[in-house]
This record gives structure tokens, C-alpha cells and sequence, in this order.
């Protein structure tokens, strides 16, 4: 409607310029008038020229962000033409891959002649996710804001939410989780087995010892894996639907408290229905994190048992931190 009313409105322009020639025989008023009958062609083509060279990319501030708190979304004009841009119209949507709860907005923005241009936008995440920003739309109006053009050159991006590790409220017991056996069904799942033994070197830590053989030689020995990794326990997280955002607060939480303690574990996770486990060796924050990540980019179930079943196809051993929803939306917190 804006579109035809400014139509309207200099169509009126154009034909009181064209009476007031007539009417007066006036030279300087038919010169006028053809330069009013001309510039809506130069405005035109002078919006598409630049609606083609123009490209909008989507940037966060950084690739993680904190749950809950405000960050920032970067959008980047680059107009690389000699021509401004009286207004140019950006439709985006932003949404978290797991709720799917769309936030749909535009903006509206001048841009300089050959110049990059930034327009920050705030996004507050309140759940876990990948949070993913896509330019749907870009238009560049002309200066009579009769004609638009799309501009076809965008990047979309995207940046995970670390969680707010939550108290689990179990507690993790060492002699439990990494008893003798829990270790050697856990080395089973990791793939690796123990390949040997050595004699102990300043340095290497006392959960390795092999304290059987070393009571029986009256030695220090140290146990060696094929694959060099630790030992460990399970930390198995349920992507049950109904309580994502408790479930991946609570592995956080528990992740940490694991890494704090220094002890090792194994991150396990159905990431294609219940067929797949995925198993990731975690020793410290950083491969926490890119657990986490992985993690994000699983898929999630309405089933709360796919990644038990999956992981008992496997491992029939003790030893394992089960993460899991419940009925009343909450994630609860087993050692089985």
C-alpha cells in the first residue's frame, strides 16, 4: 500500500508539472518535467544495480554464550557501490534447534556508499540449543521507495548456549564409579583394552597403578592401554524431548563435577535414534564443552529409554551416571 501511494502521489507530481507547462509555455517547467519523467527509470536501475552488489552476513559475537544472558547479533551491510542506500529491509528469523520457538523480525537500515555497514540486534537465549540466525529476505528499495529488488548475496550463522550446570543431587561415589570391574566393562566400551604393564615413572597418576600385580612383585606397576585413554566411567545422557533443557543442564553439571575431581569418563548419547551410541572420551572443561556441542547436534526422541537400550546392546557393567527425563518434565539422575 506505501508502495502504491508513493506511485500515486508523484504520478500527481508529474501531472501538475505537465499542466502548469501547457498552461504557462514555460521552457524551464518542460525541462523539469522531463527530468521528474526520467529519474524514476535512474532510480530504478540505480536499486537493482545495487541490490546485486550488495551482500548481508549474520554474526554472533562469539560462538558460545551463556544461557540467559543478553548477546549480541551482528549484521554486516557491505554496499559496494558508489550509490547510498535510502532503505533496505532485512527479514530474519532466529530459533533454537531443539524448541523450535521462532523469532521472526526485520529491520530497517541506511547504508553509506561503498562502505561496510553494522547493525547490532540483542538476543537473549533462555534454553540449551544451537541457535541458529537465517537472513530469509533482503530488499533494497529504491529512492522513490516505488521498486524493490532482493539481494541474493547472505551468510546465516549460528552459536551454542552453554548450560547452567544444575546440583544433581546424587552423590558420586569414586569406589563405585571406578571400581575395578566397572573399569574393565568400560575399557570395553571405549574399545580399549590394557595392553601391558610397566614399571611406575614419577609422574604417573595413581588410579593407573595396578595394585594386584604390584602386591604380588613387591613393585609399583603401571597399567598401559592400547589406545593410551584412562580409566573411566559412563556418563550417560538421555535427549529426551519434554526435559532437553533440565537434561543437558544437569550433564554439565555433572561433567564438571567429574573433571573437578580429576577423573575421567565417557560422555554416551543416542545421535541416531536408538541405533547409534555416540562415545566421547572427556578428561577435562573444553572436551566438555565439545560434548556438549556434539551433543547439540544429535537428535532428540520422545522415548526416555533410547539411549539405555542402546547402550546395553553394548555394556553390561555397572559404574554408569544415567541422565534421564522423568514424567513431571525434570531430568533425574541414576547410578546403576
Amino acid at each position: 500500500m506505501e508502495k502504491v501511494n508513493n506511485f500515486l502521489y508523484y504520478a500527481i507530481l508529474i501531472g501538475l508539472f505537465a499542466y502548469l507547462t501547457y498552461y504557462l509555455h514555460s521552457q524551464s517547467l518542460f525541462i523539469l518535467l522531463l527530468l521528474f519523467l526520467i529519474f524514476p527509470i535512474f532510480s530504478c536501475i540505480a536499486a537493482k544495480h545495487t541490490a546485486d552488489r550488495l551482500s548481508v552476513k549474520a554474526a554472533p559475537l562469539s560462538l558460545w554464550t551463556d544461557k540467559g544472558k543478553q548477546t549480541q547479533i551482528n549484521f554486516v551491510f557491505d554496499n559496494r557501490t558508489l550509490l547510498p542506500v535510502i532503505s533496505c529491509r532485512v527479514s530474519f528469523k532466529a530459533e533454537n534447534r531443539y524448541f523450535k520457538n521462532d523469532l521472526v523480525n526485520c529491520l530497517d537500515v541506511s547504508l553509506p556508499a561503498k562502505a561496510k555497514h553494522t547493525v547490532q540486534i540483542p538476543i537473549t537465549p533462555i534454553y540449551n540449543g544451537l541457535f541458529t540466525v537465517n537472513i530469509t529476505e533482503v530488499y533494497v528499495r529504491d529512492m522513490l521507495n516505488i521498486f524493490a529488488f532482493k539481494a541474493k548475496k547472505t551468510e546465516n550463522c549460528c552459536f551454542y548456549i552453554k548450560p547452567l550446570p544444575a546440583e544433581t543431587g546424587v552423590s558420586l561415589s569414586v569406589s563405585e564409579l571406578y571400581s575395578e570391574d566397572s573399569i574393565i566393562s568400560a575399557k570395553n566400551i571405549n574399545g580399549t583394552q590394557i595392553d601391558g604393564v610397566r614399571d611406575y615413572v614419577a609422574g604417573d597418576k595413581l588410579r593407573n597403578i595396578h595394585w594386584k600385580l604390584s602386591s604380588k612383585y613387591n613393585d609399583l606397576l603401571v597399567k598401559e592401554y592400547s589406545d593410551n585413554n584412562e580409566e573411566s566411567a559412563i556418563l550417560l545422557a538421555e535427549l529426551y524431548a519434554p526435559c532437553i533443557d533440565d537434561i543437558i543442564d544437569n550433564i554439565y553439571g555433572t561433567g564438571l563435577a567429574l573433571t573437578d575431581m580429576g577423573y575421567p569418563y565417557t560422555l554416551c548419547f543416542a545421535s541416531s535414534g536408538s541405533e547409534q551410541l555416540t562415545k566421547l572420551y572427556i578428561t577435562d572443561k573444553n572436551e566438555l564443552l565439545d560434548g556438549i556441542q556434539k551433543m547439540y547436534l544429535a537428535y532428540i526422541t520422545q522415548s526416555d529409554t533410547n539411549s539405555l537400550y542402546a547402550l546395553r546392546r553394548e555394556y553390561a557393567g555397572s559404574g554408569i551416571i544415567y541422565i534421564h527425563g522423568s514424567s513431571e518434565g525434570k531430568a533425574v539422575t541414576d547410578i546403576i
